[in-house]
């Protein structure tokens, strides 16, 4: 049971926080270790030697998996209709906006080796009111280490859990704008150190995010013995209101402060089709109902919020492969060529560059000189060396074909498709779990948007055509009257999932010729027909290919013309 006083709350979720890091920390110990092994470490497990030489073959294969693709919004309607379909490509365009604002190229960067490196990402998303004020989407994203995101323990799934934990290293003197605290609040933040908490300029941030007993989703931020926020029903719509009076902001003249209060409903005016006049609905403020934080994972694992991490699965491989590497270095180091000589043999110094040279004595020839070379031989461990490496590849499913090496196995353009397609097809899982958490960081910008975007958002984007058009989002057209219930409410059922075709859209050059073999082909019109020639720059145009709006431009200008000429023969005959 959370108590309910004020002093109390801190005590209650920092024991909570600690039995969560504690229940964490061997996990926790293996996050660590998969990083480590990532960027190079030469320790050898069982042992305390270190291994002299590094083949770092796990960031090569962690390398070669990554994808730049950022998976493509699809929306639609849990109920057939004509308003619900427009509201589910509204919603597209709306999701579509936010990729564009956020900078999702840099966060992709980040979370695919994130989720190779440790087995998943973390995502949170957030409203930011004064962005929405300036016409932005209002959506921030951030993609946070698994190492700062503790769970509720035995809980693989967040939309199973109670409560959960982020934390965040923050410079001290941006408490008071993050959190609304006073200088000497944010003096009393702390930096977690091993074994307590230590004084320091960058401080930890842990913000603990819970279900109420009505389900209903609260805050508590705090950073040491420093409540930072303790945010009730966080997404709640709060109203400023006069403290002495109860009146919100604009109806008080009492002069007292205000106070942020949870509002339940609100009054949303309604065309009536019987008078053709304005009705006033009374309707429930929109709430989210999940958590904002999305786990991706890299390979389902049983019974863990996170996934089967790269790192983990060639771990063997890349041991053995340092241990085989040093057992070389060594090898080659105690090597060496060793002169073999008369006992008496007369060296003097040279000016030259091998420093010295051998004066034969009356009576000796060359022949009496010569070397031992005590050079060993390696090739068998530089044999197997290669075949851990190959076995690693295989764990993973990465092939010669995969990461664009010559593989001469296939004998035919074809076959060679066939084989790039299969190395791929090894590696779909893990695009279908990216595919499913980006699908829920849509579902968490439309709820948001949906509970909290007060304005019309205009949104620009290009149809199939290539033509720009302006799409609004309006969250009084989610307004549905609920028969069974009585009353208006916000419809939030829509299906989220990722657009393949908009994946296939980011392979631009694939598609590009793709587009060029069309237009070959004739599968568009007439090769020399400006109209053929028009359909397949404005297909380049929307597949972002250098240069292609003004060849648009171009056809559409000498269509436009051919069609003055046509009309004035017309009239002239």
């Amino acid at each position: 049971m959370i108590p309910e006083k004020k002093e109390e709350r801190l005590a209650y979720f920092s024991a909570l926080y600690e039995a969560a890091r504690a229940a964490r920390a061997p996990e926790e110990e293996k996050l660590r270790r998969h990083m480590e092994q990532y960027l190079g470490s030469d320790e050898i497990d069982g042992s305390t030697v270190r291994a002299t030489a590094v083949r770092n073959i796990t960031y090569e294969i962690v390398e070669g998996e990554l994808s730049a693709e950022i998976p493509a919004p699809r929306v639609s309607a849990c109920h057939f209709g004509e308003q619900g379909e427009r509201n589910a490509e509204t919603v597209e365009h709306l999701c579509n906006r936010a990729r564009d604002e956020l900078p999702f190229e840099r966060l992709n960067d980040m979370d695919e080796r994130y989720t190779a490196v440790y087995g998943g990402s973390v995502w949170l998303v957030e409203w930011d009111a004064a962005e929405a004020a300036d016409g932005r989407s209002g959506i921030r994203v951030h993609c946070i280490s698994p190492l700062d995101f503790i769970p509720e323990p035995d809980m693989p799934e967040v939309e199973d859990m109670e409560y959960c934990f982020l934390r965040q290293a923050t410079p001290r003197r941006e408490l008071p704008r993050r959190f609304g605290v006073t200088a000497a609040v944010a003096a009393e933040a702390r930096a977690e150190a091993e074994g307590g908490f230590v004084e320091e300029d960058t401080v930890t941030v842990v913000t603990c995010f819970y279900r109420e007993e009505d389900g209903r989703i609260s805050r508590f931020v705090f950073s040491g013995d420093c409540v930072l926020s303790d945010l009730c029903d966080y997404y709640g719509r709060k109203i400023p209101v006069c403290t002495a009076c109860g009146a919100p902001r604009g109806g008080c003249d009492c002069g007292a402060e205000f106070d942020y209060r949870t509002s339940e409903y609100e009054e949303v005016p309604l065309p009536r089709q019987e008078d053709d006049g304005i009705g006033i609905c009374r309707v429930r403020y929109y709430r989210p109902r999940h958590f904002p934080v999305v786990i991706r994972k890299n390979v389902s694992r049983e019974g863990s919020w996170i996934g089967q991490s790269d790192c983990e699965m060639i771990r063997p491989q890349q041991q053995q492969i340092n241990k085989l590497e040093s057992r070389i270095q060594a090898k080659l180091m105690r090597s060496a060529v060793t002169p073999v000589m008369p006992e008496d043999a007369h060296l003097s110094p040279d000016n030259s560059v091998f420093g010295q040279v051998i004066r034969l004595q009356p009576g000796e020839n060359a022949g009496m000189y010569g070397v031992i070379d005590t050079t060993p031989n390696v090739s068998q461990e530089m044999t197997q060396s290669d075949r851990l490496y190959e076995q690693a590849r295989r764990i993973i499913g990465i092939s010669d074909s995969y990461v664009g090496l010559a593989d001469h196995s296939a004998l035919s353009g074809y076959a060679k498709k066939l084989q790039v397609e299969q190395a791929a097809g090894r590696l779909e899982s893990k695009r279908r779990m990216k595919e499913a958490a980006y699908a829920d960081i849509d579902r968490l910008i439309f709820e948001f948007t949906l509970a909290y975007a007060d304005e019309v958002k205009s949104i620009a984007y290009r149809d199939a055509y290539g033509r720009l058009h302006e799409s609004v989002f309006d969250r009084y057209d989610f307004l549905l009257y609920d028969r069974t219930r009585g009353c208006w409410l916000y419809d939030d059922g829509y299906l989220f999932s990722a657009d393949k075709n908009g994946g296939v859209a980011q392979q631009r050059e694939s598609l590009w010729e793709r587009n060029l073999e069309n237009l070959r082909s004739g599968t568009l019109g007439d090769p020399n027909d400006p109209v053929t020639l028009l359909r397949y720059w404005q297909n380049q145009e929307r597949a972002h290919y250098p240069y292609a709006r003004e060849n648009v431009e171009y056809f559409s200008d000498v269509l436009k013309k051919r069609e003055e000429e046509t009309y004035e023969e017309q009239i002239d005959r």
